[in-house]
């Protein structure tokens, strides 16, 4: 809030933070609207790590791991094949939810259930919404209206993988919020160099490093940008010196910040660089990790196809408002051209990462839900192009609300070899038959009646936006 409330007071404009504010209300409302129901191995993987985080102060899951097939095994334990960063966050709202939530004789899971429902939405959810309001705010620097701005962020929050990412704790969202966090303290500091800043910068980062294997490669591209931003000072080079001396706070940080997963790792499997997915139980899963680099081979260009255009994973597939990035990397080069090189590097470098993964589908989740972390950076060059094109821009953006939502609402949950998810998702949500958990049908409401509150709620505050002044 504090980031939000500086990037505020930076545009000079009273009114910038009550706009902030109804945008992320309507983004966590959005988002917590929706909940997640069970069944999913990743989630259940996470939830059983933040569980024996919070009760059992350990890493291993041997009590819980039951709950997924995607596990390691080693030294007698189980573990959670997932990287940390998000669960040490999540361990601390469950631990405080846990005391809270009063006991139910007749399911004596639902303190469980309640608690890390909770910790969806302190640590998934509410980032989510303070990225959507960070976006917002940022774009000011780039000229852009407050009427498109918030055009951007909405589109941003509701039409692309954070709406349905953000219902249930994979872990990207919270990567993509620590990476973008990062990335606007960075800008920041290209006109005044601020220590405190630079340790802000390195914690965010090193925090998004540990919370997915695509935000640890993105980690690697900020920390390039950091070292940028260090030689710059009033559009003067600095010495070497001059650049330790920045660096090093930053650095600094980052390394506290990472020093959990590598600690971790070593009690867990002997090495800090040893990580659980080479102890996998599935055999079939541990064999692909131990080939290439962690998984990931050459790019293929079937997959790289498939996770732009195509209809089995396709980012452009399902969130047409994106493709105006593509263009926006030249727009926004013309005006800060360090940061169009880093943003268009970063999305490259995560899509060709995808691209050579042997498990490029990503499981049962909808969409290419390793780009997610590049997103919110996808959509500062997308906010160029909108500049030139606001009225395609918001025709793109409607439409990519739309598929998002029916796609969240029906279920971002699909099954790996359903080539057409977003068709089928479509014609499902039109006859009614919504699997994700929302508020509407714990209310008792059928079908699509259940997304009337929420129609009714987001109307009110979308009208309350256009009234700000």
């Amino acid at each position: 809030m504090e980031l939000m409330a500086a990037m505020a007071t930076a545009t000079g404009n009273s009114g910038e933070r009550r706009r902030a504010l109804v945008i992320f209300l309507a983004l966590f409302i959005c988002y917590g609207y929706f909940y997640y129901l069970g069944g999913n191995w990743n989630v259940e993987s996470r939830n059983a790590e933040i569980v024996s985080l919070a009760e059992e102060r350990t890493l291993a899951i041997d009590r819980y791991h039951y709950w997924t097939g995607d596990k390691a095994y080693h030294g007698g334990h189980y573990y959670s094949d997932k990287l940390i960063g998000p669960s040490l966050v999540a361990a601390l709202v469950y631990w405080l939810s846990i005391r809270i939530v009063p006991p139910r004789e007749a399911n004596p899971l639902f303190p469980i259930m309640l608690s890390l429902r909770i910790a969806n939405l302190i640590t998934n959810a509410l980032p989510s919404a303070l990225l959507g309001a960070l976006l917002y705010l940022f774009l000011a620097h780039l000229g852009l209206s407050t009427s498109l701005r918030a055009w951007v962020a909405l589109a941003y929050g509701l039409g692309t993988l954070a709406l349905p990412y953000s219902t249930a704790l994979f872990g990207h969202q919270f990567g993509a919020f620590c990476c973008s966090c990062a990335f606007v303290l960075l800008w920041g500091q290209r006109e005044r160099w601020s220590g405190k800043r630079a340790v802000a910068a390195g914690a965010f980062a090193g925090l998004g490093a540990i919370s997915d294997f695509t935000t640890l490669l993105m980690s690697l591209f900020l920390g390039l940008y950091a070292l940028w931003v260090c030689a710059q000072r009033e559009k003067q080079s600095v010495g070497l010196g001059g650049m330790v001396v920045r660096i090093l706070p930053f650095a600094g940080a980052f390394l506290l910040a990472i020093s959990p997963q590598l600690i971790g790792n070593w009690s867990s499997f002997g090495s800090p660089f040893t990580f659980p997915h080479i102890y996998h139980v599935q055999a079939s899963f541990r064999a692909r990790h131990t080939a290439g680099l962690l998984g990931v081979h050459v790019p293929q260009l079937f997959p790289l196809y498939q996770l732009t255009f195509g209809s089995w994973r396709g980012l452009f597939h399902g969130s047409p408002v994106l493709l105006l990035a593509l263009p926006g990397f030249y727009l926004l080069g013309k005006r800060w051209r360090a940061e169009a090189v880093l943003i268009g590097a970063a999305w490259l470098g995560v899509l060709l990462m995808s691209a050579g993964y042997e498990n490029w589908t990503a499981g049962s989740a909808y969409g290419p839900r390793y780009q997610i972390a590049a997103i919110p950076l996808l959509m500062v060059a997308a906010a160029a192009t909108a500049e030139r094109l606001p009225c395609l821009f918001k025709a793109l953006a409607g439409i990519s609300i739309a598929l998002m939502f029916a796609v969240t609402a029906q279920s971002p949950f699909v099954a790996e070899s359903l080539r057409t998810p977003l068709a089928s998702a479509l014609a499902l949500f039109v006859k009614g038959q919504l699997l994700h958990g929302n508020l509407g049908r714990l209310m008792g409401l059928p079908g699509l009646w259940s997304l009337l509150p929420l129609a009714l709620v987001e109307v009110a505050l979308l009208y309350a936006l256009s009234r700000q002044r």
